[in-house]
């Protein structure tokens, strides 16, 4: 072979590897698009302008357009990106449940342009304004507006005075029932469109164990969320083969921004028609926000109160971290006391980045103490009085119990395994159970899909159940 055909040759070699394996990538891909919207084609007809890979480890989906069968509706998103730090993920592709299964140490997606007309139905339902709520009057209805309205002063200082005056006034304006940001709203500020952009990813530590979870969601011209935790001492092989996780909570954040610029137009469309000044306002839907608040049991101490009234007037980023001295059991924070969580969890509170000192509360419940309640849970109270000492250490176990088949119906909306004869192991939240078929969502690459069960065809199937055990009894 002469020297120059072994260049060629050697030139060549490469590009067909990296032909080959970006084809394969490509069709691995396509091949998933193509099956989710298979699978979606009951509920809503999706189509995509383009698709493109990358092998250092990305799928983009572009030119999106989501039309649901019963509506007119549509919802175009401008692209959708899979991305990983291992490109073989895109190639090989994963079954969860598998006992070689291992997801990827590090996986994000992003949903950018996300558009959908205000006039949309599927809008209009989802957001429609509270109308089942009195009005929250405690003094005359017939209190003269205009005196009302005299006695505000624009400054901090008359926070406590400006509350009273905000009772005084009558119930009228889109906002007399508090701030409820609706397609009405919107479309009264000049929008014609909610755009967003929203996104997630984890990352995961395999010689720590560390987990690191994120999510983004991007209101434009609107608001923002963030949301970020990290959680220890994660088995991710064992969580993708199915077995029950033990997740330890070492730190979160949570961060809700509001544009001032819409915050302040909201406060405007409030004002017109009622003849009240735009700082009143102000004043009333917070004090509506922090009524809300109460009649759910939740009193804010001196400092949030006063805080959550500089947010209804300055907008802006109000944020909530923690950072415990050790890792904390996730589940077991369900069996903890409201007011015990600060501590334990290393609570801290910012508006617009300054810390907010007192951070105290007040949680009266009317069943039980702490979050357990929610599970059926009445901690016992000493009849000599509370207790000083921490709250002792909680385990709760995760447990399939056994049921029999005849009575599936019964679970629906909880997490199952069902076992179908000749197939593999379903596991997954039973959604319904309708013409003979079990409807089973499971989780997968992250996502979520739903298989469908003949009943008949169920061999066995168990449900979740959570046990709080006291160390020691078993």
């Amino acid at each position: 072979m002469s020297r120059s055909a072994k260049l060629i040759l050697i030139l060549l070699v490469p590009a067909l590897l990296y032909g080959a394996a970006k084809g394969l990538a490509y069709y691995q891909a396509k091949k998933a698009v193509d099956d989710f919207i298979l699978a979606m084609a009951n509920h809503a007809d999706v189509r995509y302008a383009g698709l493109s890979t990358d092998l250092r480890g990305a799928v983009t989906v572009e030119g999106i357009t989501v039309q649901a069968r019963d509506s007119s509706d549509s919802v175009d998103v401008a692209s959708v990106r899979i991305s990983s730090d291992d490109p073989m993920f895109f190639i090989q592709g994963l079954t969860l449940g598998e006992d070689e299964a291992v997801p990827p140490h590090s996986l994000a997606f992003s949903a950018n342009g996300i558009k959908l007309p205000l006039d949309a139905a599927m809008l209009q339902a989802a957001v429609a304004p509270r109308v089942d709520e009195p009005a929250a009057s405690t003094t005359d209805p017939q209190a003269p507006a205009d005196a009302a309205a005299t006695d505000v002063q624009p400054n901090d200082d008359a926070a406590s005075e400006t509350a009273t005056v905000v009772a005084d006034i009558a119930d009228s304006g889109m906002c007399a029932q508090g701030l409820h940001v609706d397609p009405a709203m919107l479309q009264q500020l000049g929008f014609s469109e909610l755009v967003m952009d929203l996104g997630g990813r984890y990352d995961y530590a395999e010689a720590s164990r560390d987990l690191e979870l994120a999510f983004e969601l991007d209101m434009h011209h609107i608001e923002s969320v963030r949301i970020a935790a990290h959680l220890a001492d994660v088995d991710l092989k064992a969580m993708a083969a199915g077995s029950a996780p033990q997740l330890n909570l070492s730190g979160f954040s949570v961060a809700v921004t509001v544009e001032p610029a819409f915050g302040n137009q909201m406060l405007k469309a409030c004002a017109i028609g009622t003849e009240q000044p735009v700082q009143l306002w102000s004043e009333r839907v917070a004090q509506r926000a922090l009524d809300d608040m109460q009649a759910q049991g939740l009193m804010l101490g001196d400092g949030l109160s006063t805080a959550m009234r500089r947010f209804y007037k300055d907008w802006g980023e109000f944020k909530v971290e923690a950072q415990p001295a050790k890792p904390v059991g996730l589940l077991s924070l369900m069996f903890v006391p409201p007011e015990q969580l600060v501590p334990m969890l290393g609570l801290r509170i910012s508006l617009n980045e300054q810390p907010i000192d007192d951070i105290s509360f007040e949680w009266q419940r009317t069943a039980g103490q702490g979050l357990g309640a929610l599970m059926g849970q009445n901690d016992e109270v000493s009849e000599t009085g509370p207790q000083a000492t921490n709250p002792a250490r909680v385990i709760v176990r995760r447990e399939f119990v056994n049921v029999p088949v005849a009575s599936i119906r019964a679970y629906v909306d909880r997490e199952v395994r069902i076992k179908p004869r000749g197939q593999p192991l379903r596991e997954g939240v039973l959604k319904r159970v309708a013409d003979g078929e079990a409807e089973v969502e499971q989780p997968l690459h992250g996502g979520k899909f739903t298989v469908y069960v003949p009943v008949s065809q169920i061999e066995t199937i168990a449900v979740l159940e959570l046990r709080k055990v006291t160390p020691g009894g078993g």
